[in-house]
């Protein structure tokens, strides 16, 4: 049985990551403390139902007779993320959650909302891959562990054909930021810019725990965060990259396939969930095809800008512990085959890879893919993925640097003068997160 409530993590060490999803939700069901049938599991996700979560549920209810599971799914924004939270804290009927973002993340954990299951991941063999601290999958603190990833969610980079294809770009299969930089400036061109936003540049270089020094000051006074400001400053007033102030009007960083479609520009930087809107021609239609190249390199360094994410969660209030572990389990386990295809590469479960690329490309891929474009970035060159594990302050310095990245993309501020004043909120953050 797990214990009744979770454990605060600790301020500085934790395993955890991020991913991404959309929908729809309402605050449903009854409070903790009402009676309740224990074989009725409820269970909040992001995912469309239709889109893998229900064939999963399908099959553990079939292995699990006389057992319901409901399945509520909620936006993965500001708003759907509120409900959430105060569903959960307000003691709404739920016992299995998943959680994208690492801020819902450390909320969540901090509060106490999420039960320790270390006992039981380290009873079960097959779940080994998240005891790992050198490559972590889950959030961990000491014997704590209050969060499973369920995805990998690597970066990849799509090209319009058409657009490469009339630029004379030939199709990279592995690159630098430079030629990155000459391929997007080569895009711009008869009013279309080359992509929407840079890829983060220091994460590409710096990798893992990328915002701290190695003694757990701030590391944005390092070059390479002023670099990426700098590039990306200079590329907008150049009409290589979209306006920032349209594309904080027009909400492109939840909205981006909409531009991308509509050709605006030729370049994507996005992630595998991203894939479904580009089959989806009653919605999205489209005339041209797409292909796949990795994320650039720079000075020899390859990180990728994706992580480990779909964090899977038990309620600490759930009274239905046992059941909610039971399906935690198969979920793990079992659900590759289905959740594939909204884009989603598992981290355990016996599919291959070509089966998880059909699955992620969808029916009639060759009509919209260039297959062996993402055969080669998503599989055969196996990105380097990043976890952060050091997250003092995560939300409060996130917040910092999107305030000075927008002033400075929007041409109000000098790049330097918008790193310095991240890098002395994150120290004075840093600092009075120390001394609590």
């Amino acid at each position: 049985m797990l214990p009744a409530s979770g454990l605060s993590l600790s301020r500085r060490q934790f395993a955890g990551a991020m991913g991404a999803a959309a929908g729809t939700a309402a605050v449903a069901g009854c409070s903790s403390g009402s009676s309740k049938d224990m074989d009725t599991l409820q269970v909040w996700g992001g995912i469309p139902a239709e889109s893998g979560p229900q064939a999963v549920i399908d099959r553990f209810q079939e292995e699990h007779p006389g057992t319901h599971v409901t399945y509520t799914r909620y936006v993965n924004d500001d708003r759907g993320n509120l409900t959430v939270n105060t569903a959960l804290q307000g003691g709404v009927d739920i016992d299995v959650f998943f959680t994208y973002g690492v801020p819902n993340l450390t909320m969540r954990t901090n509060s106490g909302l999420a039960a320790d299951v270390g006992d039981l991941v380290r009873a079960t063999p097959e779940l080994e891959a998240f005891l790992d601290t050198e490559d972590p999958k889950a959030l961990i603190d000491g014997d704590e562990i209050t969060a499973l990833a369920t995805t990998r969610i690597p970066q990849m980079v799509l090209f319009n054909e058409d657009l490469r294809e009339r630029a004379g770009i030939e199709l990279p299969t592995q690159w630098t930021v430079e030629e990155y930089l000459e391929v997007i400036r080569a895009l711009a061109d008869d009013g279309k810019y080359g992509t929407y936003v840079l890829p983060d540049i220091a994460r590409i270089e710096l990798g893992p725990n990328y915002r701290f020094t190695k003694d757990g000051n701030s590391n944005f006074s390092h070059p390479a965060f002023l670099k990426h400001f700098e590039l990306a400053a200079e590329l907008i007033r150049d009409g290589v990259l979209y306006p920032w102030s349209q594309a904080l009007a027009r909400q492109l960083e939840a909205y981006q396939q909409n531009n991308f479609i509509a050709q605006d520009f030729g370049l994507w930087t996005t992630a595998p969930y991203s894939l479904r809107f580009l089959t989806d021609q009653e919605n999205y239609p489209h005339d041209f095809k797409v292909a796949c190249a990795p994320v650039p390199t720079l000075d020899g360094n390859d990180w990728n800008t994706g992580e480990y994410g779909a964090f899977l969660q038990i309620n600490s209030k759930s009274p239905k512990q046992d059941l909610a572990w039971e399906f935690c389990k198969f979920w793990l386990l079992e659900s590759a085959q289905d959740v594939v295809k909204a884009g989603y590469i598992s981290l355990l479960g016996d599919v291959g890879d070509d089966e998880l690329l059909d699955g992620i490309l969808g029916e009639g891929a060759e009509e919209f893919f260039d297959v062996d474009s993402f055969r080669r970035t998503l599989f055969e060159d196996q990105p380097r993925m990043h976890l952060d594990t050091e997250l003092t302050a995560y939300t409060e310095i996130t917040q910092k640097y999107q305030q000075q990245r927008d002033v400075c993309w929007l041409l109000e501020r000098t790049p330097q003068k918008a790193i310095e004043n991240v890098d002395s909120n994150a120290q004075a953050l840093i600092d009075r997160f120390e001394e609590d």
